[in-house]
């Protein structure tokens, strides 16, 4: 049993290059660095991983971007090494190298090898398509079946999902898996979460996903609580260097709330016409991103430091008595759409009364859906760099404590519009190996869709004014000899 020496430290446990020639290279010992990305918003993980040959192995072994790579890399710990959370883990479903990046001689007897590679759900991902009509079936059990069909992705790994409420009819017209999965997730609304239209199709290293942000959000307590420290070298850090591991080594503040683009994509108010071109009418809806704020789960929805309602936009009236969301017409989405379905069935977006039939319109999750993205989009974006965790992967929910930078402040206290809780959206794992040491840090792109404490509604002091004077240019002069030069 290992126990951690230093914050970051990790543990080579297995490398090894299936070729294409049948051979198995150990190529644990060579490892220079190895790097790994997760995106909630990418289909699945990339990376790439270099070698320092000293032997020429991979020389040899004649490698040509069609390899396996099966790689283990874990923490030192007391417990169990093996454990699932506590490791990074592909042996059972190795990696697939498809890009030979750069091979430098480095000295006469050194040669460096730098290799992409990404998992072999993407690669499968890119050699089919679905063929295949699906009805009445809800669309977590398109997604399985989709994953899970040895004549698609056929994929072994875990697969994590939430269920959803609506039921679809929909032909999969030669579109590749991805595209099929990501055009379902579009319009997917949650069984658990006030039928939230926020579905995401991704990939981290323990696992693929298919989730919304509702349940991304919907945690009591953050995972990891990340704080803004200086590692000291008193002897109680010297003999227990797990003290260090939530230490944040650097932060960049990537964005902020940016009203102008807000405006234009939708997070704060959109309009929604429906257009019935058989029947000859039409129908309107409005979305109000102050007053739905309430319907969806936020970063904040559990917190013991803040309000309980703090959106990302003041709530104060403008020069024209309105508030930020009450401008519908920021963006126009049109859809042309038959009243009268096939079945003769009415089009509930048209209908008061209750349906039978499952409905899954636009006015259902368009609107909703580019407001919640937009939300990520345009709100607070923290740069993180921290030692590295196994356990931490894109999609989780972290806490992140900074201090207010302000020489009256006390040390202690904590920046009010920076510090609180954060939804991983990126995450990079950097696994590096030199002068002795094995190296692992993180860094983290997170976002979060609320404020610690909601903005002042006072109202704004300055008020648009001016003289109001409408004039016509005058023309030049006439004469000639008005000209100097």
């Amino acid at each position: 049993m290992a126990i951690i020496q230093y914050a970051g430290e990790y543990l080579i446990e297995e490398c090894k290059l299936c070729t294409v020639g049948g051979f198995e290279l150990d190529l644990s010992d060579l490892i220079a660095s190895v790097n790994i990305y997760e995106d909630i918003f990418q289909n699945a993980i990339s990376g790439d991983i270099s070698f320092a040959d000293t032997n020429n192995i991979l020389g040899n072994a004649r490698v040509v971007g069609q390899e396996k790579l099966k790689l283990k890399l874990s923490t030192p710990q007391e417990g169990d090494p093996d454990s699932r959370n506590l490791t990074i883990n592909f042996t059972d479903s190795p990696l697939q190298i498809y890009k030979i990046n750069s091979k430098v001689n480095v000295n006469d007897r050194t040669v460096a090898f730098n290799l992409s590679f990404t998992t072999p759900e993407l690669l499968r991902n890119n050699t089919v398509r679905v063929q295949k009509a699906y009805e009445g079936e809800p669309a977590d059990k398109m997604v399985k079946e989709v994953f899970r069909d040895e004549e698609l992705i056929s994929s072994k790994k875990e697969l994590y999902y939430e269920e959803t409420s609506n039921f679809f009819k929909i032909v999969g017209s030669n579109q590749r898996p991805f595209d099929f999965i990501n055009s379902l997730a579009r319009r997917c609304l949650s069984k658990e979460y006030n039928e939230a239209p926020t579905f995401l199709f991704y990939e981290t290293v323990k696992g693929y996903f298919f989730r919304s942000l509702d349940s991304m959000m919907d945690r009591k307590n953050p995972k990891l609580v990340y704080r803004e420290l200086t590692p000291n070298s008193d002897e109680e850090t010297r003999n227990n260097p797990s003290l260090t591991l939530n230490n944040i080594l650097h932060y960049d503040v990537v964005s902020t709330t940016d009203t102008i683009s807000s405006r234009r994509s939708g997070l704060y108010g959109s309009k929604l016409l429906l257009l019935d071109i058989f029947n000859k009418d039409y129908k309107e809806f409005d979305f109000d991103y102050l007053e739905n704020f309430d319907e969806d789960k936020h970063v904040d929805e559990f917190n013991a430091y803040g309000s309980e309602r703090a959106p990302i936009a003041s709530e104060v009236v403008d020069d024209y008595n309105k508030k930020i969301s009450e401008y519908p017409d920021s963006i126009l989405h049109v859809q042309m759409i038959e009243r009268d379905t096939v079945d003769g069935l009415y089009n509930p977006a048209f209908s008061d009364t209750s349906q039978s039939v499952d409905y899954t319109g636009t006015d259902k999750w368009l609107q909703r859906r580019k407001s919640r993205i937009a939300a990520l989009n345009s709100a607070v974006t923290l740069r993180l760099r921290v030692p590295g965790n196994t356990t931490l992967q894109s999609g989780d929910l972290i806490g992140v404590n900074l201090m207010k930078k302000n020489s009256g402040a006390s040390s202690t206290e904590l920046d009010p519009t920076l510090s609180g809780r954060y939804l991983v959206r990126k995450l990079h794992h950097m696994f590096t190996r030199g002068d002795g040491l094995f190296k692992h840090e993180i860094l983290l792109e997170c976002v979060r869709d609320t404020v610690s404490e909601a903005f002042p509604s006072d109202g704004v002091v300055a008020q648009t004014t001016g003289p109001m004077t409408d004039e016509i240019i005058p023309l030049g002069s006439a004469d000639p000899s008005d000209v100097t030069y």
